[in-house]
């Protein structure tokens, strides 16, 4: 019988070191028999109803599973289980009986970050610390420009947002900010990636004070999206705990929720 525990076991005998804090059961029975696991960004009305359509019972997200994120006050969370967007989740996870596992920093460590870097074609780090997120690697053309229209090809993205920087300007050191690291409150991993000597920042998802920072410390940036720049580490954990596991687990994309106007 595979439960949520073995899900668990098998990430945490990769990493070697107990899951985060912000990990594991989020919701459900923990010794629950598992039909099938969907593994997604985010436990939102979509992928829980794609969940159910395939038959699986328990979801591996990396996102948090309701809103509002951790450091909220209790009041405030208490409050927030009646928003919307939350009743849906819940309600729906209640009424089909579904288990759900939250999984990130470890994601992060085995699979993300690197599957991001992959994706963008950017071969072997030129910089590469201790920790397996900090690494900086030789930008694959020369120019601002050449970049912009790489990573739209490596992202399948039409458009993403871009420093202002002229489109001739110099690339040689690139650092990735991905998922939610290039966002102010995380501005500390942006200033690491400097330190290390990036030029240019890929990030996943950022906002304007980290965007600014980036400027005045005198570095260009591209900006994805947190579900885009993470997908494809996702769908990597998904196989492979699809191979270790005797029950069917499958990624399920979840898409950009904006689009250039």
């Amino acid at each position: 019988m595979i439960t949520p525990q073995d899900v668990i076991h098998f990430v945490e005998a990769r990493t070697g070191h107990p899951i985060g804090r912000e990990e594991g059961l989020t919701f459900g029975p923990r010794a629950q028999e598992l039909t099938g696991v969907t593994v997604a960004w985010t436990c939102d009305e979509s992928v829980i109803q794609r969940a159910v359509q395939a038959g699986h019972n328990c979801i591996v997200h990396h996102e948090e599973l309701v809103m509002p994120l951790p450091g909220f006050s209790s009041d405030l969370y208490r409050h927030s289980l009646s928003w919307p967007a939350n009743v849906k989740r819940l309600g729906l996870l209640s009424r089909h009986d579904i288990t759900t596992i939250r999984m990130h920093a470890s994601l992060d460590e085995l699979y993300i970050f690197d599957a991001f870097a992959r994706q963008l074609r950017l071969g072997n780090p030129i910089e590469n610390a201790v920790q397996y997120s900090h690494k900086v690697y030789a930008s694959p053309v020369p120019t601002f420009g050449a970049l912009v229209e790489h990573v739209k090809e490596c992202m399948s993205m039409a458009g993403m947002r871009v420093s202002t920087h002229d489109l001739d300007r110099p690339v040689n050191r690139i650092g990735l900010p991905w998922g939610g690291l290039g966002l102010f409150v995380n501005v500390h991993y942006v200033q690491m990636a400097l330190d290390l000597g990036a030029d240019t920042l890929i990030y996943g998802e950022s906002d304007n004070l980290a965007m600014r920072m980036a400027t005045e410390s005198g570095a260009a940036f591209i900006e994805t999206s947190h579900e885009i720049s993470e997908a494809q580490g996702l769908e990597d954990f998904a196989r492979h705990l699809n191979d270790s596991l005797d029950v069917t687990c499958a990624y399920t994309p979840v898409p950009c929720v904006w689009r250039m106007g």
